[in-house]
């Protein structure tokens, strides 16, 4: 993969639709949404995913509090995104989920989820573009 530099278009589309204003993504998030992206298949009928709670949180759940980071995470990124558009010289808000489902199993301790369809093109293409730590890093850039 090459090396991410900020004229590249796809950062632009991260920063301005997948990065919150004006806070980014916190890191348990931006774990969650690479790690699932980075697991979808091209030729997949549905773009789901699976994850292990221990992937996104290493080192467990030692000081009580990483297993509730990681709900607020799943709730964050189930909120709908806002971004402007422009038509015929107007701005136009509008808002899209990320996710169409996303859960967590706290008997399993997985996560489970599944990409908005309409996005699915496109996150693939950034899933190939992108390591899992530069998706990392770029979700996390404060704008």
């Amino acid at each position: 993969m090459d090396a991410v530099t900020p004229n590249d278009p796809e950062v632009d589309i991260l920063s301005k639709l997948f990065v919150r204003s004006p806070q980014a993504f916190s890191p348990e998030e931006a774990r969650l949404f690479a790690l699932a992206l980075n697991s979808l298949a091209r030729n997949a009928q549905q773009a789901t995913f699976q994850l292990a709670f221990s992937d996104i949180i290493p080192g467990g759940n030692e000081d009580g509090k990483q297993y509730s980071k990681l709900v607020v995470a799943t709730k964050r990124l189930m909120q709908a995104v806002r971004f402007t558009t422009f038509q015929q010289g107007n701005s136009c808000s509008e808002y899209l989920l990320l996710f169409s489902t996303l859960g967590m199993n706290t008997d399993t301790g997985l996560i489970t989820g599944k990409f908005n369809p309409d996005l699915k093109a496109h996150l693939l293409d950034l899933g190939e573009r992108f390591t899992t730590a530069d998706l990392e890093s770029l979700l996390m850039r404060r704008q």
